[in-house]
């Protein structure tokens, strides 16, 4: 038997293992590719806490916990919760638990978190890759994270109403999963160059996290399983309803860490300030990601959708009157003048015939269309949002359009165009009230170069 036969029969020996859906080939190869490009090296400085390699009894699973600086001594810790960071490691042997510890050990110091790194079974080179069910050894991983919480609350100080699910590469298949299960257990979730996976999500618990802060973060470098599963998240979360869902697509960066970005992201969700100014996060430019995202990454973020309050019913057992709404702020405008207020008649005075109110008028600028791009060369990848009055966000329902074809619900979404020439993007929004207001925005798509080219010659030469 040659070197190739044998190379063959090996590889074939490999498929036949793991036919029975525990690892496709493809899997492996795309899994072995993905971690030995990624490596394991930790570029971001040491941190000047504590770092402790931990078991969990119930368990028996190993976990890293890092307690910042100053953790002991501080009296700010003795007298306040403190925010946790919940992070989920890559693929083994190129990721580990260890290391997700030593990458957030700066932003630790730097923002007064907590961070916890269980120690996963199901993310390793042998392991099911992409991750399409959830198998035994992952719900295993899911039990464990839950007792290491559950014990790490128990003994530090930190705060079970500030805790971020964070992940790198196939750990994000674990940080969607907790927060899609166990919303009650997280404030907010950022995942980092990290994969995705709806199959292993249950739409029905959508309505549990619908207002939970979620980042997702990719470069223009990553590896295309990552990217591609990434945009699946932006668009699983966009079409299911969700709020406040944040994405950026950072230029110039591979599939490398990034736990600065996470750590500023939770930072504005649990209202902590930095106690010194990040070193890397301002010299980041995002080329691509929805209104929300960009407006993160330049530093004017605003305050987060927050869910409507059901009305409590009063002792009486009647619902206490709704209060007074607000008039709605036009973008760049004054408020909506209110309706005058209708007196009644004296008697003895004469009738003097009622003109109707004139009906307020709406601004030109009340609802707009934000694209990423307004021309740009086939195909072109358009993010694309609706600016309105905040209200509209939480009641409003938007309905999208190119060219008259329907292509989405919801404040934004993404749209890849490959037709070249003019396309018409349209939105229609109907307000609680009933009122309807309609915008549209005009996107221009080039033609690439080779192929009016070839299209102009196609003999070649």
């Amino acid at each position: 038997m040659n070197r190739d036969d044998w190379t063959f029969s090996r590889v074939s020996s490999v498929r036949t293992r793991f036919s029975a859906g525990v690892l496709p080939l493809v899997g492996l190869i795309a899994a072995v590719a993905l971690g030995a490009c990624a490596g394991c090296a930790v570029p971001q400085p040491r941190g000047l806490g504590e770092l402790r390699h931990l078991r969990e009894p119930t368990t028996n699973r190993d976990y890293w916990l890092y307690l910042p600086k100053d953790y002991a001594k501080q009296p700010e810790y003795a007298r306040q919760r403190v925010p946790l960071v919940v992070t989920f490691h890559g693929m083994k042997p190129f990721d580990s638990a260890r290391a997700q510890a030593l990458e957030w050990e700066q932003e630790a110091d730097r923002y007064g978190y907590i961070v916890v790194a269980p120690v996963l079974r199901t993310f390793r080179v042998l392991g099911q890759f992409p991750l399409r069910t959830v198998s035994g050894e992952f719900q295993s991983d899911v039990e464990a994270t839950l007792a290491i919480l559950n014990q790490v609350f128990q003994t530090t100080r930190a705060d079970p109403r500030a805790v971020l699910a964070t992940s790198w590469s196939s750990g994000g298949y674990m940080a969607h999963y907790m927060l899609n299960h166990y919303p009650e257990r997280f404030s907010a979730c950022a995942v980092r160059q990290s994969n995705f996976s709806a199959s292993v999500l249950d739409p029905d618990l959508v309505r549990k996290s619908r207002y939970t802060p979620i980042l997702i973060i990719n470069t223009q470098n990553d590896f295309g399983i990552c990217k591609r599963e990434s945009r699946e998240a932006i668009e699983w979360y966009e079409s299911h309803g969700y709020k406040n869902v944040f994405w950026i697509h950072i230029k110039n960066l591979g599939h490398e860490r990034t736990p600065d970005l996470a750590a500023d992201f939770f930072g504005r969700v649990a209202h902590v300030q930095p106690r010194t100014q990040p070193a890397v996060l301002a010299k980041r430019q995002a080329i691509e990601g929805n209104e929300a995202g960009i407006a993160f990454l330049s530093g004017n973020m605003s305050e987060f959708i927050t869910p409507p309050q059901p009305a409590v019913a009063s002792a009486t057992g009647r619902r206490p009157a709704p209060p007074p709404r607000a008039p709605v702020m036009p973008l760049g405008g004054m408020p909506r003048p209110a309706p005058p207020v209708a007196r009644s008649r004296e008697v003895g005075t004469p009738r003097r015939a009622v003109e109707p109110a004139p009906s307020p008028r709406v601004p030109r600028n009340l609802l707009k269309v934000h694209v990423s791009s307004a021309i740009g060369i086939e195909p072109l990848r358009l993010g694309f949002s609706a600016e309105c009055p905040p209200g509209w966000r939480r009641t409003a329902d938007f309905r999208w359009t190119l060219d008259g074809a329907p292509i989405g619900r919801g404040v934004s979404g993404q749209k890849t165009l490959v037709r070249p020439g003019e396309h018409s993007l349209g939105v229609v929004v109907v307000t609680a009230s009933g009122q309807e207001y309609r915008a549209s925005r005009t996107i221009r798509v080039l033609p690439r170069l080779d192929t009016v080219s070839s299209s102009s010659n196609p003999g070649g030469g």
